[in-house]
């Protein structure tokens, strides 16, 4: 592979792979920028880094440029700036699906999944000590937690009759609340109020009632904001089809743990296609370097040749 014959294909190569990394990165961006419920979640930093992966990835259109022309030429120039560029590239890619894979772990670093569903079950937070509960309290009133609360809100939105999308959300909703037997979003019959607004890193809350306090609940104790199909005050908070109007038990429960940890872990599988990928601009980075460190005239054997028909005359 390190002759100069087989560099020379190796770089034609490289200029193909990085036609498929610039379509992965460009459809990996994508899917970030497109999901609304990413943002909510974990802020719109993860907006962001979709951009910077469709940046990325368009940038790697001229390096594959770069690796086509510099297999025809040889040039040690075309090969340096492709060096530079991918040097870039590899940086840039690598700090975008950290920062992705960073963002999706900031839910369970807040309170780890576990622990989450404990303070969403009914029996089992009113089983823990005070100690406990302040710090399922403390949950419930981080921004970790107003993300679930926001992508639950679109849900509910998005499934209510009338909406273009309502159909498939509410399917996927009901399906989920099924799955996980869970109902709503908060713990059951624990509505707190919390008058603080939504973060800023956030998109805008889509209840009407929810977009200045992060939590209102009925004047009812312990009840949330009634709803289409739960009147009056709901012991569930937004639930969706007819799992609010069921008694609560001990084993109720809220179920922002479940799509907290759903979205979290697609957000988590696309920062870490990204970074695995960062292997291929490395290996690119060797093969340039090495390519234009040989000499142009680097294994190839100089012919020698004697011509045949010189005479020596001597004269005595």
């Amino acid at each position: 592979m390190f002759h100069k014959e087989g560099l020379i294909q190796f770089m034609a190569g490289s200029g193909c792979y990085s036609i498929i990394q610039m379509i992965l990165l460009v459809v990996l961006g994508a899917l970030l920028v497109d999901n609304e419920h990413y943002h909510q979640l974990l802020g719109l930093t993860i907006r962001d880094v979709g951009g910077g992966l469709i940046f990325t990835g368009i940038f790697y259109f001229f390096a594959a440029l770069l690796g086509f022309v510099t297999a025809r030429t040889k040039n040690k120039c075309l090969l340096l700036v492709q060096v530079i560029l991918l040097v870039f590239l590899l940086f840039f890619q690598a700090v975008m699906g950290g920062v992705a894979l960073a963002a999706s772990r900031a839910p369970s670093l807040a309170l780890s999944y576990d622990a989450q569903v404990i303070c969403l079950t009914v029996g089992r937070y009113e089983a823990l000590s005070d100690e406990d509960k302040q710090i399922c309290q403390k949950f419930f009133r981080s921004d970790e937690f107003a993300g679930a609360m926001l992508v639950w809100q679109a849900y509910y939105v998005k499934s209510a009759v009338g909406s273009d999308s309502a159909s498939s959300y509410r399917a996927m909703v009901l399906e989920l609340q099924r799955e996980n037997f869970c109902c709503g979003y908060g713990l059951p019959i624990h509505c707190t109020a919390d008058t603080s607004s939504f973060p800023s890193s956030r998109p805008s809350a889509l209840v009407p009632k929810c977009d200045e306090e992060r939590q209102v609940c009925s004047s009812t104790a312990g009840l949330y904001l009634p709803t289409t199909e739960c009147q009056g005050a709901c012991s569930f908070a937004l639930p969706s089809g007819t799992c609010g109007k069921n008694p609560v038990t001990a084993t109720s429960r809220g179920c922002a743990a479940f799509v907290s940890r759903q979205l979290s872990l697609q957000v988590e599988a696309i920062g870490a296609i990204a970074l695995a990928f960062v292997a291929f601009p490395i290996v690119f980075i060797i093969g340039s370097v090495c390519l234009c460190f040989k000499r142009r005239d680097q294994d190839v054997r100089p012919q020698i040749e004697f011509a045949s028909k010189v005479k020596i005359h001597a004269e005595m």
